[in-house]
């Protein structure tokens, strides 16, 4: 008889470990159901000892070992992704079972797939990150003669991207000459597509180039020598849900422990591995990258005109007009970008100054516009944050009043007003309510390119359809509205996003502003990518940010008196530690959301023993390790 010891995985999970008895002595790292309060849930083995060495605590233990039931079809997870796992609990306040909730596909977690029995083998590549700045046409050359040298050595290549659309691009890109070698798994598969695909990796007769996003990043090869992180600098790369783990830093620290090398690319890196590469903590790919020079100009108009009380301002100056008339007159495209979804970010009275908030995240909503199946125009409150859905008021909650009034620049704003500055040309919309699945994103993208003299309108979520093929003419309609995201990676998601649109444009980039242009813009006109970098690392260590410091941001919300117990409960757990606290600017009396937001030096024993602190703190408190936003 043996005591057997398991990590549930269970997602958002407090629990670490539990025992159960059985008969056979399992190995350690092998999947099995173990019931949990009436329910089965799959777990992984960490220990497995013979009764008699737990005869004396199970003697005074207070409570009844439950039996283990028989398994079948059973796998081993590799013993270097259980220490991956465990040494992602230094570096955020979760257990081994929830960061294996958040690395092991859903196919294995689900128990649908096995996770392949190979043996865990520590290859001997340099583990140290490697940095690879520059266009994505050259990374992809860069991308493939790595890839190749990987080959010509046995060895196969996990390739990493944000999303399924980054996923189509690489898959044409890498695949010439190697198309046998090619292993792809994507979100849009069917099932018979992913046994397809598993059935090709666990093919261990030639070397394979495995594309995919994170959700399959961590299944395991022996011949595995090399992880390639594509559009590195992406945010889709942290995982929205607890432990809010970050995919770069867990897959930097798998290659390190599974001794593979891993390099990092993408137009503009982050800034933190920048810093790492100027101080030699990363290497450099290749050569430095000091500058890009873009075939495409871009062009700064400062917008001059005066708003009045029923007209904010002109959306489209007499300069962009002219621009946009001239490419579609040479039946070109046009792709004009928006920082907010709907009509307008913010409504508000102008009698009272109320402004319409969600009441459960207190942020203001967003005014959108839909159609009913009647073809009916529906205007509707949505917060973007919680993604609460109400019919828009047309009087003031507050005071009674029908003057309301639309504050902010909105992405159907500029459709609308594209529609009427431009009524003889097609106008299309991409955003996350008229693209909200792939099919639909895919549509509208070849009605774009099908047509001529066509003007697409979107967000940040178009841009990834749009490398492929490019666009004549590419606008930010306000700069203004673009840099006033609340994050403190601001600068450089603005400076990233305008190589980006250099990079797809190939006549010209047209940035619209009420600001004097600053050095950002000089920057982003000369793809100075050097002088920025040192501009915004020397910003941040004056202001104590990554990657000199991390930030730790608890929120909590609840009625005055709860938010107090729970303050009270993090100050005295965090006694030794200084915090901010505060609460969100829009909360309301009775529902308030405060924040305590600590920031500790980078790589300090302080951090992870103040990890280790705030491991203790209840599950209604949210935890995150930087954030994007602190405020």
């Amino acid at each position: 008889m043996f005591v057997i010891q398991v990590i549930p995985l269970i997602k958002d999970t407090k629990i670490n470990n539990l025992s159960y008895f059985s008969s056979t002595n399992y190995e350690i790292g092998t999947f099995v159901e173990v019931p949990i309060r009436k329910k089965t849930y799959r777990a992984i083995v960490v220990e497995s000892k013979p009764v008699s060495e737990h005869k004396s605590s199970l003697k005074t233990a207070h409570f009844t070992l439950h039996k283990l039931p028989e398994q079948k079809n059973i796998s081993v997870i590799p013993s270097c992704l259980r220490e991956t796992a465990k040494t992602l609990t230094e570096v955020y306040p979760t257990t081994t079972g929830g960061v294996l909730y958040q690395i092991l596909s859903p196919d294995v977690r689900n128990g649908d797939y096995q996770y392949p029995n190979i043996s865990s083998l520590t290859h001997k590549e340099e583990t140290t990150p490697q940095i690879l700045t520059d266009t994505i046409k050259n990374r992809y050359m860069s991308y493939r003669s790595h890839i190749r040298s990987i080959l010509a050595r046995r060895g196969s290549v996990m390739f990493v991207v944000p999303n399924s659309v980054d996923l189509d691009y690489a898959e044409k890109n890498l695949m010439t000459g190697i198309e046998d070698r090619i292993v792809k798994f994507s979100p849009n598969q069917t099932k018979r597509e992913r046994i397809k695909a598993y059935e090709a990796f666990e093919d261990t007769t030639i070397a394979k180039v495995i594309l995919t996003t994170p959700t399959h990043a961590y299944l395991d090869r022996v011949d595995l020598l090399s992880i390639i992180i594509e559009r590195s600098g992406s945010t889709l790369y942290k995982v929205r849900t607890r432990p809010y783990l970050d995919h770069r830093t867990a897959l930097i620290i798998h290659a390190k422990t599974t001794g593979r090398n891993i390099l990092l690319g993408d137009i503009l890196p982050r800034t933190e591995d920048e810093f790492f590469r100027r101080n030699e903590i990363y290497y450099t790919y290749n050569e430095e990258t000091k500058r890009i020079a873009f075939p495409t100009p871009l062009t700064i108009i400062e917008q001059q005109d005066k708003p009045t009380t029923e007209t904010p301002f002109s959306l489209f100056s007499n300069e962009l007009k002219k621009r946009v008339n001239s490419t579609l007159e040479g039946r070109g495209r046009v792709f004009m970008y928006g920082a907010r979804r709907g009509i307008s970010p913010v409504v508000i009275c102008i009698d009272c100054g109320f402004i319409f908030r969600c009441p459960d995240s207190h942020t203001p909503y967003s005014l959108l516009k839909t159609h009913n199946k009647a073809g009916e125009e529906e205007r509707w409150f949505v917060s973007s944050t919680s993604g609460r859905r109400v019919r828009a008021s047309d009087i003031c909650d507050q005071c009674g009043s029908w003057r309301l009034r639309q504050r902010g620049i909105g992405i159907q704003q500029v459709y609308d007003e594209c529609l009427a500055t431009f009524p003889n040309q097609p106008v299309l919309l991409f955003d996350n309510t008229t693209a909200d699945t792939r099919k639909k994103a895919e549509k509208i993208i070849t009605d774009f390119y099908e047509k001529r003299n066509v003007i697409l309108v979107g967000t940040q979520m178009a841009i990834p359809y749009l490398t492929k093929n490019g666009t004549d003419l590419s606008t930010i309609i306000s700069l203004d509205a673009t840099r006033s995201n609340p994050t403190w990676r601001a600068d450089e998601d603005v400076f990233r996003l305008l190589l980006e649109l250099r990079e797809i444009s190939n006549k010209e980039v047209v940035v619209q502003t009420r600001s004097k242009p600053d050095d950002l813009l000089n920057y982003a006109t000369t793809g100075n990518l050097d002088n920025f970098y040192s501009d915004e690392i020397m910003l941040r260590e004056q202001l104590g940010y990554p990657p000199f410091f991390t930030f730790i941001l608890l929120s909590y919300a609840g009625n005055k008196n709860a938010v107090e117990e729970v303050e009270s409960q993090i100050k005295n757990l965090a006694k030794s530690y200084e915090g901010n606290y505060y609460s969100n600017p829009f909360s309301q009396n009775d529902k308030i959301l405060r924040y305590a937001l600590f920031r500790l030096p980078a790589n300090s024993k302080k951090l992870r023993d103040f990890i280790d602190i705030i491991r203790l703190l209840p599950p209604y408190i949210k935890i995150e390790i930087d954030p994007s936003r602190i405020v």
